[in-house]
């Protein structure tokens, strides 16, 4: 059984218990992993059975990728059907907005200044 864990586009985290102390699945895993389409790089937690995997958005995505694991016996109540959904944390919005606000008055201040040369 698998466990879905964190997804943001370009990066999908799943729990795979399976994974757990066993290298023999673990090099299954990563030689499918390393011939699959669009994946660019994957970490593999044998401690804790999570893996990692980090994708091309414009080649692949995050269903593909769960449905291929699925197909492959690595994991299973995949629901092909219902898309993936991820959470902002609050705060990392109001973080984003303020560095947003932050660069976009610097770069107005930079305007400013090279038009105020130029002139």
């Amino acid at each position: 059984m698998a466990h879905y864990v964190h997804h943001v586009p370009g990066r999908l985290r799943v729990q795979i218990p399976a994974l757990k102390k066993n290298v023999s699945k673990v090099r299954q895993l990563e030689l499918y992993l390393n011939g699959m389409h669009g994946v660019l790089k994957y970490e593999v937690s044998i401690v804790t059975g999570s893996i990692v995997i980090k994708y091309d958005v414009g080649l692949v995505n995050s269903t593909t990728i769960l449905n291929s694991l699925r197909d492959e016996g690595f994991i299973r109540n995949v629901h092909a059907n219902r898309p993936l959904t991820y959470k902002v944390d609050p705060a990392q919005k109001v973080a984003d907005t303020f560095v947003e606000k932050l660069v976009e008055a610097a770069l107005e201040r930079s305007a400013m200044a090279l038009i105020a040369a130029l002139i």
